[in-house]
């Protein structure tokens, strides 16, 4: 009667653990099936999100007051200015930089003085 009562309590325990095999089996196939589903069926339009995001356009106002002296005479004034801030991202060879930043000056017609006025130490932070 113990012995038997002892196997009944083994087959529970062996069908137990298959029930939770089962049920982890399934929990991973469901996750690789996800997995599949991300990088192969919508992978080209997250990769193209990723690319679009790259590019990112932000117009923020400056305000800044004057700085005055104890006479009332401005010492400092402060002027917004626009201004182009450029990422590295991996990839873009010092060329492309380089082409880039000349066309760049070209559309906002900058003056080929102060293009020329830039230091080969300010060269070099794009190499």
């Amino acid at each position: 009667m113990k012995e038997q009562k002892v196997k009944k309590q083994k087959t529970y325990i062996y069908i137990r653990l298959n029930i939770m095999f089962l049920c982890i089996f399934v929990l991973f196939s469901a996750i690789i099936m996800q997995l599949g589903k991300v990088q192969i069926v919508e992978g080209e339009a997250y990769k193209n999100q990723v690319e679009n995001s790259q590019n990112e356009t932000t117009s923020i106002p400056v305000p800044r007051g004057q700085i005055l002296d104890r006479e009332g005479k401005t010492v400092v004034n402060n002027k917004s200015l626009r201004t182009i801030t450029y990422t590295r991202v991996k990839g873009i060879k010092s060329e492309d930089i380089l082409k880039t930043a000349k066309d760049l000056a070209k559309v906002l017609e900058m003056p080929e003085q102060d293009i020329n006025k830039l230091t080969d130490i300010d060269k070099k932070d794009f190499w």
